[in-house]
């Protein structure tokens, strides 16, 4: 199974939608040639497409959701381009990149940006915008290589925490929850490329717990830096779904994404009320309007006005 399936609007995930948010398989590239370059990591190749002033800092860096790629962040970089550089990629068999090592776990994610950053002579510090899944993602990396991240918006982030629907239990269930306790592998420059999913490669759930103990030792892991939160405000219920279960699950999805405006003591929540999970396509003005705020405050050194 491959990225190139979006999730469903509703940002309560079925492990089928785990499943498509890492890449397995040979991927089908979007319709047209890619925009950007296929830079080599190592291994494979990944693509990223970086618009805007050259000479302008901080850089912003964009993590897709599960099922997402680098054009869905096209609105939002032509917004910015004449002021801000920013790059958009494509996780391994995502979009136009190539397949990478297994397991694809999200530190081997994490791992494979930082050497595409490396290799595309990608200048730090960066602002990280990370949406739906893509939140994990780039909490991961400031969590692995700080010293490069100046500041985050996170676009209705994924929560550690988040309920998914367990097909083989029959109910929902904290993704964390269904840790088992493995070790989670070392990330891997080389190897043989994932083909599809082996549920003895899925290592999100002890990742996520992983994410969720570092975080109630350490509330505040993001320190000082800039923080910025959007939330979407149109949340349907999954088809099928009770109007009790809805209220009750939605009202905890709700209280997890303003919660994660706590990761750093420099911080902003915002709630879209006319925008649903994809809030970076719904409304990028509105995401535009948090990475340059986030910008002004990593330049000025001063806290983000509430």
């Amino acid at each position: 199974m491959t990225c190139r399936h979006r999730l469903p609007s509703f940002p309560v995930l079925t492990l089928i939608s785990i499943v498509s948010t890492i890449g397995y398989g040979q991927p089908k590239a979007p319709l047209g040639p890619a925009p950007g370059r296929l830079v080599d990591i190592g291994g494979h190749k990944l693509h990223i497409y970086c618009v805007g002033p050259a000479n302008t800092r901080p850089t912003v860096v964009f993590e897709a959701g599960g099922g997402g790629f680098s054009k869905d962040w096209a609105a939002v970089q032509s917004l910015l381009s004449s002021r801000v550089r920013t790059c958009a990629y494509d996780r391994a068999a995502s979009g136009w990149s190539e397949p990478g090592p297994v397991p694809r776990t999200m530190r081997q994610e994490v791992f494979e940006l930082h050497a595409l950053l490396e290799s595309a002579k990608v200048p730090s510090p960066f602002v990280l915008v990370g949406q739906s899944i893509g939140g994990l993602l780039v909490r991961l990396y400031t969590e692995q290589y700080g010293s490069e991240v100046a500041g985050l918006v996170l676009v209705d982030p994924t929560d550690e925490s988040s309920m998914v629907f367990n097909l083989r239990a029959n109910r929902w269930i904290s993704l964390r929850e269904q840790a088992t306790g493995r070790a989670i592998p070392e990330p891997r420059g080389a190897g043989p490329p994932s083909k599809e999913y082996k549920p003895e490669d899925d290592y999100m759930a002890e990742e996520c717990q992983l994410l969720y103990l570092h975080r109630k030792n350490n509330p505040e892991p993001l320190g000082d830096r800039p923080l910025f939160v959007l939330a979407a405000g149109r949340r349907p219920p999954p088809p099928g779904m009770t109007d009790d279960t809805y209220k009750d699950l939605r009202r905890t999805r709700d209280q997890e994404v303003m919660d994660l405006a706590h990761l750093s003591r420099n911080s902003k929540f915002v709630r879209d009320p006319d925008s649903g999970h994809n809030l970076h396509i719904d409304n990028p003005q509105l995401v535009v309007r948090a990475i340059e705020e986030v910008i002004g405050a990593v330049t000025n050194h001063s806290k983000l006005i509430p």
